[in-house]
């Protein structure tokens, strides 16, 4: 079980995800800020694409905390934001509709690249 941040999602975004997740077994928690206090202790972060400002989320959230995986979440799958993600550092991207084999593979794989990391 992981604990997972959803961070600045928009709420029916939220309310897709959060579900899923926890059917997942995860405690899952909501913050509207780069400053809340519960990101310190995620082990891994959802965040909003769909701002204009997400690549300054990302890029600050890959600064401030390195070790934490971000998966950039976007109400539609586009391409060019899935690439700006990975640039800026988010371990992944997941795309709207979300479903749950679609949520475990972004996890699994997260997962299987902190083992990688570990072992090294």
């Amino acid at each position: 079980m992981a604990k997972i941040i959803l961070l600045a999602l928009e709420n029916d975004l939220a309310e897709q995800l959060r579900p899923i997740l926890r059917r997942q077994g995860h405690e899952v928690q909501a913050a509207d800020s780069l400053e809340a206090p519960e990101i310190r202790k995620a082990d891994i972060l959802f965040a909003g694409g769909d701002r204009p400002d997400y690549r300054n989320i990302v890029y600050s959230l890959t600064q401030r905390h390195p070790a934490l995986p971000v998966v950039l979440v976007n109400r539609h799958p586009e391409n060019r934001r899935w690439l700006d993600a990975l640039e800026l550092g988010a371990a992944d991207y997941c795309g709207a509709p979300f479903e749950a084999i679609q949520v475990q593979w972004v996890l699994d794989s997260l997962k299987r690249r902190q083992l990688s990391r570990a072992a090294a």
